[in-house]
């Protein structure tokens, strides 16, 4: 039985192990050279903004919503607007810092939109966090407006993001604090990390201090120093640092990362070719960019089954045939832990990705074969529960 994964990184062994060796040979300074390289590098991809990188994409989130507050912990009258249609490092995070998750709903595209995010702002409003989901584009120039006319924060969460543009302009350079995932499965990968992108050097300073226990003195600094410095503590907070060789992984994709791009573009529009000819009236195509995307990087792809096919049975039968596939982004308003206590009355467009949306395997070294193979599997299966 022939088998495809969901997806695989874009490593390039000799160039990683390349940087690896360079960074080993740091002796693993924490907070070594190594990181300063690497948010050096992604500043440059991004032609903007003030890199700090992090343990992972989710504590990201959470730093940048904590230092919006004054470095505070929110409490849970205070409301953060968020997308129920996103991962639950999303969701979660205005409840992990103290505050309040209120769902918006997101438009065709999967992104959250004005209108979405304005029916829900009231006097407890205090962020809004934008998911640039799937890689695709928030309107920014719109939300931003909105935002400033109620004097309300965003974070813009890019966990899918990296590469995609905004009317020429690169994900992560904003007037907002974004924040990235550097997850296994996303375009730019160190198998775990994530960046924030502060908006000047101040901000990126009290996360570097945050970051790392709240010293305010660099790790760097500290082993370099020819005499005493002695430690200091303005912020109580912990470990959230992220590894040398961690960042050389990151550093080693960046040199190539426009290739790995390159071929994802050609492997997504050839998907869409084989949808539109092959599973026409059985399932639509969801990977959908809106005018002012002028890049995209096609983080994954997701099609819509129609609502006649049972999509739970559909990714069994699938998986059962060696196929890596999985269910489309979960509404996290509807995750158990919450136990009913939101409804979906009003997150009609979420609703249907949560109950519909089923992803293919996608990767930057797909062949076409492998695509033709998997599309005419999912058209066979559809026919015979049709």
């Amino acid at each position: 039985m022939k088998k495809i994964p969901l997806g695989k990184p874009y490593l390039k062994t000799d160039v990683v192990l390349k940087y690896v060796e360079e960074a080993l040979e740091t002796k693993w300074i924490s907070g070594g050279p190594t990181i300063a390289k690497f948010e050096e590098a992604f500043k440059e991809y991004l032609k903007g903004g003030y890199p700090v990188a992090v343990s992972n994409g989710s504590i990201a989130i959470e730093m940048a919503l904590t230092y919006l507050n004054g470095g505070k912990r929110y409490n849970e009258n205070d409301e953060i607007i968020i997308p129920s249609w996103s991962w639950v490092a999303s969701g979660f995070s205005p409840i992990l810092v103290g505050a309040s998750p209120v769902w918006c709903d997101v438009n065709e595209f999967g992104v959250p939109t004005v209108e979405t995010i304005k029916a829900k702002i009231t006097s407890n409003t205090k962020a809004i966090v934008l998911v640039h989901q799937m890689g695709v584009p928030c309107d920014l120039d719109a939300i931003n407006a909105l935002a400033e006319e109620y004097n309300i924060p965003i974070v813009e969460d890019t966990a899918c993001g990296f590469g995609s543009e905004y009317k020429g302009i690169k994900l992560g350079n904003s007037k907002n604090i974004c924040t990235f995932s550097l997850q296994a499965r996303k375009t730019l990968t160190t198998g775990e990390g994530g960046m924030i992108i502060a908006r000047t050097e101040q901000e990126a300073a009290w996360f570097k201090s945050f970051r790392a226990f709240g010293t305010s003195i660099s790790p760097l600094e500290r082993d370099k120093a020819q005499f005493l410095l002695k430690e200091q503590f303005n912020i109580i907070s912990s470990n959230y640092k992220i590894s040398d060789i961690t960042a050389a992984v990151g550093l080693a994709q960046l040199t190539y990362y426009n290739e790995e791009i390159e071929l994802r573009d050609k492997a997504g529009k050839y998907y869409n070719e084989l949808v539109e000819k092959e599973l026409q009236g059985y399932a639509t195509i969801a990977n959908l960019t809106p005018d002012y995307t002028t890049k995209y990087n096609w983080q994954n792809y997701h099609i819509i089954l129609n609502s006649e096919f049972n999509r739970d049975q559909v990714v069994d039968l699938l998986r059962k045939k060696g196929i890596g596939c999985k269910w489309d982004i979960q509404a996290i308003h509807l995750e158990p832990v919450f136990n009913g206590k939101y409804d979906d009355n009003d997150l009609p467009q979420t609703m249907k990705y949560h109950n519909h949306g089923l992803w293919l395997p996608f990767y930057a070294e797909i062949t076409k074969e492998d695509q033709e193979y998997v599309v005419q599997l999912l058209k066979n299966i559809l026919l015979e529960l049709k």
